[in-house]
């Protein structure tokens, strides 16, 4: 069975005809995609005329059938969910500033990147991440892994001594 555009009123027309006509590239090509359709064009022939898979033609024309000229209206993609929370990056500076990397069993003297990876997965807090990740994760909190690692370094011998880690400015 064919498939065609619903007959249009002249407002839709004039309507399909600006935005066939606008800057917005894709929302230009769901237009031409209408009025083609309401002009008689087959599926097969608007897709081998505007470059598209037949699939995207027919979406595009039950969008339209179904919800008119709101089926051209974009709306913006959600992306990727987020995977790695600003809280992450708190809790890493809370276990730079509180632990070592001995009390985990490690024979390191001090947190790297890679000892992070370990102890963030070794704590349950994330069941992988990457040394890029870990950054990230910094980046996303009020903490800096390089002055975290600096103050760690600087920290006298004594853990009794009383002490507040760096914060961002």
């Amino acid at each position: 069975m064919a498939l065609y555009a619903r007959s249009l009123s002249e407002n839709e027309h004039d309507l399909l005809q600006s935005l066939a006509n606008s800057d917005d590239m894709v929302q230009a090509r769901w237009a031409q995609i209408v009025l083609l359709s309401s002009g008689g064009l087959g599926v097969p022939v608007i897709a081998d005329t505007l470059e598209l898979s037949a699939a995207t033609v027919r979406a595009r024309i039950k969008a339209f059938n179904d919800r008119g000229i709101d089926a051209l209206e974009r709306s913006t993609s959600p992306g990727r969910p987020e995977t790695i929370s600003p809280t992450l990056g708190d809790q890493l500076a809370s276990l730079m500033t509180e632990r070592q990397p001995r009390d985990f069993g490690w024979t390191d003297t001090g947190w790297t990147l890679d000892l992070l990876v370990k102890a963030a997965t070794v704590e349950g807090w994330v069941e992988s991440i990457s040394r890029e990740g870990i950054r990230l994760a910094f980046g996303k909190s009020k903490h800096s892994y390089s002055r975290l690692k600096k103050w760690a370094r600087q920290q006298p011998a004594d853990p009794n001594a009383p002490t507040a880690p760096p914060t961002e400015p």
